[in-house]
């Protein structure tokens, strides 16, 4: 691998570009002292890869960048590149020509390094040069201070460029590594020894703490695995049973509260009938008292006329002694007095029919209105069932919140947990009626955000929650939100606006420590009259704000607008003030029903009095019918005879006992009506009475199931308060204790045996842990941590002494190499120094050796010389010019045994005599043959025997500069010229 060209500027005194061009075989570089010539030999270190300052002969690396003079000014960057020849492929790059540059710009303090004009890193640039050779700095650059330390060091430093040369560097770098590593793994080994004891003494108490904390937390571990399942059994059979029994006290006391009113009602209605009773029995005193005056009157009239009837009828008969006239006028009499009758009878039937008529009609009245009674009663009923329906729908929407998301709903039943917690948005709100469709329509599903006091609480129960697999649910913390605002610029054109209500965050009432969740929540929403309203202040406010009508019509920020139907809402807000409203509502309605009722039975009570009325007419009525019948035949019977009286002119004087009879008929008919009455008043009575004995019976019914109610409600609200307490205990124990709830309980911690043996199991593993005493859990972790130290320690000890083996086997492994490889450069530089020292001393014989051929690895180098004419002496002995020559000797030697493709001799003739000078450049021309040499002197003996001379001059002060010149060809044009 040949170097074919250097190209440097800015790089030391080269503040013009430079270019050397080279052909292979020996180029020398000459000039003055200080015309920068060894500047050459500094660049080429320096591109392959140089660190340090002080090799290039500089304070810092920036010093290798041109510095200026006094009539060129400081450059800011130094660039050298160097251009080989890889035809061979010496180097893995795969390229016939490599160039390799390096740039330093000032200030920047950044090495930039590139290989074929493409950036790499500082190690591409040294692989290269370590696997071609170019860069082991002792043989591939050799200077006059190469020479002198050869030939005037120690033994044991001269090895070293034996060492260098045979390639053992790198060997003696990896021993001192593994050397190192030994060291370290011994240093590591006795440490960890240490640390195992301490680790052994610790495991002892450590395992005996744990097995106890083990098996106290097996031990917890079944009391919650058995107590969660055996709570969630008891809290839902608690449940059940406090639910029942509730629903029974309360059916209890619904129908305590109706027997203590039934008792009432029976007692006023006993109280009304007794002075009803009163009242009849009074009516029936008197008309018994009238009656029998009447009766006696009658008595004393119907003697009289019976006595003239007896005589008449006798007359009228033709019995007796009378004559034709006075039979005539006895049959006139007595027609008279039928007709009479007949008209007293035909009067009293049609009034009699006019009261039953009259009764009918009453009670056809009364059938109506109870039947009307009856209808509304179950229109009443239907409402108030709706209306309980309803009620128990919202109240089991507030107790069981069956109208709320899982994860809000998870947060409500658990809320006793976390002290943060502050309520849910829908809870915080008070919302007049008239508003609640408008802020429903807002809020939506924000009504069921929970309020915290901080974040941090949010983080907590959404841990919670995911801990419970308990749903999802929407945080508010009050201290991270801030209340929103609409301008007031806005606000001044919109406020006055026909239809404009009110900002939403001022229509409903909040806690004024919840001030700013109201702001945030409502504070930039507008509440208006209707759509055609909503719309108008939507333009107004260019659709920056969301307006909202008070059917919950919506006109969103940017215009999009939702209006229609409104679903059913799902009573989140408001719900404690429907409740209360309807509540409000059911002691009307069933005071409604039961005034009805009461209305209803006063009618069914003047139904059955009329009716008997009616009986009473209707059977009259008949009688009179029949007596009507009666007497008109008898008329007829009469009408035969008196016309023949009236034919004779007879006329007859009845007026004294029709007016008897008149009497009588009057005193008949008023005891008729006296008699009915009495009648009526005598059943209506005993209908009282009987109804009397039906109250009273009933009362005492109702107040036997009253007393033994009240002894089941007594014993069941013993047997709720005993389940209510037990319910709260074990859901205390559930949520408190184990912060589970009953539904994450229910779904993970199925109970596997009977509750009662569930039970006992808990008191037995309670017990069992109370004898364990003082439990130390952290034992636990303690061991697991101590035992897995133990074990990185024991595996550590385990792969330090394998690391430790592995260490001596490289060792003893690089030892061999390095024998070896020190065996054979020693040997093979004997072959050529043999014929390199007979040539530069111009005969004689030199050789190399081990100081203690025994000890290779440490044995020192000697150099053993006989000149031509002389003894073998060692090197030490030799004058200052005969070292140099036997150094120079012995690295030909070495350059012949181990070839290097480019070397640099900087001055290494410089302490030679002018024939040595000869022999030296003269050697220089056999080994080119395998070796690229650039050769910077000034010794003519040398330049006259190099290919190719490169003079260093400075035509500008502390710039340098270069010409070239081909021996050869200038030795033929002298030639040339000498011919001619």
């Amino acid at each position: 691998m040949k170097l074919i060209k250097i190209e440097a500027l800015g790089f030391k005194s080269f503040a013009d570009p430079i270019v050397l061009r080279f052909d292979g075989g020996v180029a020398g570089i000459v000039g003055p002292n200080g015309s920068g010539k060894s500047n050459i030999n500094d660049a080429i270190r320096w591109v392959l890869g140089e660190q340090s300052s002080k090799e290039l002969r500089g304070d810092s690396m920036e010093d290798v960048i041109f510095a200026g003079s006094k009539t060129v000014q400081p450059m800011q960057r130094a660039q050298v590149t160097l251009t080989f020849d890889n035809k061979e492929r010496l180097s893995s790059v795969d390229s016939d020509i490599i160039t390799i540059s390096r740039v330093l710009e000032r200030g920047k303090g950044i090495n930039e390094y590139y290989l074929n004009n493409e950036k790499c890193r500082h190690k591409d640039i040294k692989a290269i040069a370590m696997e071609t050779g170019i860069g082991k700095s002792s043989l591939a650059i050799i200077s006059q201070g190469t020479v002198s330390d050869i030939a005037h060091s120690s033994d044991e430093d001269r090895r070293l460029i034996f060492e260098e040369a045979a390639g053992v560097s790198k060997y003696k770098f990896r021993k001192a590594e593994s050397l190192k590593k030994l060291e370290r793994a011994e240093d590591v080994l006795g440490r960890v020894d240490v640390t195992i004891k301490e680790l052994e003494k610790q495991l002892v108490p450590l395992r005996k703490n744990a097995e106890k904390a083990m098996k106290y937390k097996s031990m917890v571990d079944e009391l919650k695995k058995v107590e969660i399942g055996y709570l969630a059994h008891e809290i839902q059979k608690h449940t059940e049973i406090f639910k029942t029994l509730t629903e029974e006290l309360s059916g209890v006391q619904e129908t305590e509260e109706s027997y203590n009113n039934q008792i009432e009602d029976i007692d006023q209605k006993i109280l009304n009938k007794r002075e009803e009773i009163l009242k009849i029995n009074k009516i029936l005193s008197d008309a018994s008292g009238k009656k029998e005056g009447i009766q006696a009157r009658i008595q004393t009239l119907e003697r009289a006329i019976n006595s003239e009837r007896a005589r008449r009828e006798l007359i009228a008969s033709g019995q007796g002694n009378v004559s034709e006239e006075e039979r005539i006028k006895a049959v006139l009499g007595e027609l008279r007095t039928l007709e009479n009758k007949y008209r007293y009878l035909t009067d009293s039937f049609k009034e009699m029919e006019e009261k039953r008529n009259l009764s009918a009609a009453k009670i056809s009245e009364f059938e109506n209105a109870i039947n009307n009674g009856n209808i509304k009663i179950k229109d009443y009923q239907n409402k108030l069932g709706q209306l309980v329906a309803k009620l128990e729908l919202l109240e089991e929407k507030k107790n069981k919140h069956t109208n709320l998301y899982k994860g809000t709903k998870t947060v409500l039943e658990n809320k006793v947990l976390f002290k943060g917690f502050v309520g849910m948005v829908a809870d915080l709100i008070k919302v007049p009626h008239e508003y609640q469709t408008a802020i429903e329509t807002i809020l939506k599903n924000a009504a069921q955000y929970i309020v915290v006091d901080h974040s941090d609480t949010a983080v907590k129960l959404i841990n919670f929650l995911k801990k419970n697999n308990g749903g999802r649910a929407t945080f508010i913390p009050l201290a991270s939100i801030k209340p929103k605002f609409i301008r007031d610029d806005y606000l001044l054109v919109t406020r006055n606006h026909p239809g404009f209500l009110g900002i939403a965050e001022d229509l409903v009432e909040i806690d004024e420590k919840y001030k700013v969740l109201n702001g945030f929540l409502l504070g930039n929403v507008v509440v208006v009259e209707d759509v055609n309203t909503a719309n108008e202040i939507a333009t107004i406010m260019e659709r920056k704000y969301m307006i909202v009508t008070k059917d919950g019509d919506v006109i969103r920020v940017g215009g999009v607008m939702v209006g229609g139907t409104v679903e059913t809402s799902e009573d989140v807000i408001g719900l404690d003030d429907k409740i209360v409203e309807l509540k409000n509502l059911l002691p009307g309605l069933k005071g409604v029903i039961k005034e009805t009722e009461k209305n209803i039975q006063r009618i069914q009570e003047r139904l059955a009095n009329e009716k008997t009325f009616y009986n009473n007419y209707n059977a009259q009525s008949l009688q009179l019918g029949f007596d009507v019948k009666s007497t008109f035949n008898q008329i007829e019977k009469y009408k035969t005879e008196a016309q023949v009286a009236q034919s004779k002119n007879i006329t007859v004087d009845v007026n004294n006992l029709s007016i008897s009879e008149e009497t009588i008929s009057g005193l008949e008919k008023d005891l008729s009506i006296l008699n009915f009455d009495i009648s009526s008043n005598v059943q209506i009575k005993e209908s009282l009475d009987s109804s009397l004995t039906i109250l009273e019976e009933e009362r005492k019914k109702v107040s036997k199931l009253l007393q033994t109610l009240s002894a089941s409600f007594k014993e069941k609200t013993i047997k709720c308060e005993r389940s209510r307490v037990m319910l709260e205990k074990h859901k205390e124990r559930l949520s408190g204790h184990y912060t589970l709830t009953l539904e994450f309980a229910k779904e993970n911690y199925p109970l596997t045996m009977a509750p009662a043996a569930a039970e006992a199991l808990v008191k037995e593993l309670r017990a069992e842990i109370a004898e364990l005493g003082n439990v130390n859990l952290e034992s636990i972790e303690q061991l697991q941590e101590v035992e897995e130290r133990y074990e990185f320690n024991v595996k550590n000890r385990d792969e330090v002494l394998e690391a430790k083996r592995i260490c001596e086997e490289a060792i003893e492994e690089m030892d061999k190499k390095i024998v070896a490889r020190l065996t054979n450069i020693v040997d093979d530089v004997n072959q050529e120094m043999h014929k390199v020292f007979s040539s530069m001393f111009g005969g004689g014989t030199a050789e190399v050796k081990f100081v203690d051929p025994k000890n290779i690895l440490e044995s020192g180098i000697s150099i053993y010389a006989q000149p031509p004419g002389k003894s073998v002496k060692n090197l030490k002995l030799f004058s200052g010019g005969e070292k140099s020559l036997i150094a120079i000797s012995l690295l030909f030697a070495i350059l012949k045994a181990r070839p290097l493709p480019l070397c640099i001799l900087d001055e290494v003739e410089a302490a030679l005599d002018e024939a040595n000078v000869v022999r030296y450049a003269e050697y220089l021309q056999e080994l080119k043959q395998q070796t690229q040499f650039l050769v910077i002197t000034h010794r003519p003996g040398t330049m006259s025997r190099v290919d190719a001379l490169f003079g260093a001059t400075m035509q500008k002060r502390g710039v340098t500069s270069f010409f070239s010149v081909k021996l050869e060809e200038a030795r033929k044009l002298a030639e040339k010229l000498e011919t001619n």
